[in-house]
């Protein structure tokens, strides 16, 4: 009899253990048809997407949406706005890097500002990295670029020119542009 119940209880864990996997291997993998792309992976039904590329399936260079030329206009020092614009491109100094061009400000020169694309979880924004001034390398002198863009279409740029060689850091000069992408000139 004892032989009888030990064979009841292995044959019932056996069928226990074979209808836990038969049951759970029926569960459809969320990840199954998601072709993450650029090198991203799916977890959980979603592509988590490499630096510098965003998307739901990982498709689209972050830097992409500002490329363009926008048209706008550039409020300095509290004077009356003129027409200006701003034309952002494509760098090769890596997948987030772009280059700002300012016609108002770099026309006779032909300078560019280089930055690039950094974003979090709210906001987009291009760090210039270089202090673009005819005083650059001084210690008392420096010139801040800050350009961010909403909804992809209003840009934003703010330049302001400090001079530490006062008793406070003061705000010598400062600009704003704000102007929208020509849609024509959007391209990848």
């Amino acid at each position: 009899m004892k032989l009888g119940k030990l064979a009841l209880v292995t044959v019932s864990l056996l069928a226990a253990v074979i209808g836990t996997t038969f049951i759970t291997s029926c569960e459809p993998n969320a990840c199954d048809g998601i072709n993450c792309q650029n090198g991203g992976s799916c977890g959980h039904g979603e592509c988590n997407c490499p630096t510098g590329w965003e998307g739901s399936l990982c498709e689209t260079k972050k830097r992409d949406r500002y490329i363009g030329v926008y048209a706008g206009y550039m409020y300095c020092d509290n004077g009356a706005p003129t027409i200006d614009t701003v034309s952002i491109a494509a760098a090769n100094r890596g997948i987030l890097s772009v280059d700002v061009y300012v016609k108002s400000l770099f026309e006779s020169e032909k300078k560019v500002l280089q930055g690039y694309v950094v974003s979090n979880e709210a906001a987009y924004s291009v760090e210039v990295t270089n202090n673009d001034s005819a005083k650059a390398g001084s210690d008392y002198y420096l010139r801040n670029f800050d350009v961010t863009l909403q909804s992809d279409k209003s840009l934003k740029l703010h330049i302001y020119e400090h001079n530490y060689t006062a008793k406070e850091d003061t705000i010598q000069h400062s600009c704003q542009f704000v102007g929208t992408v020509i849609p024509t000139t959007k391209v990848k």
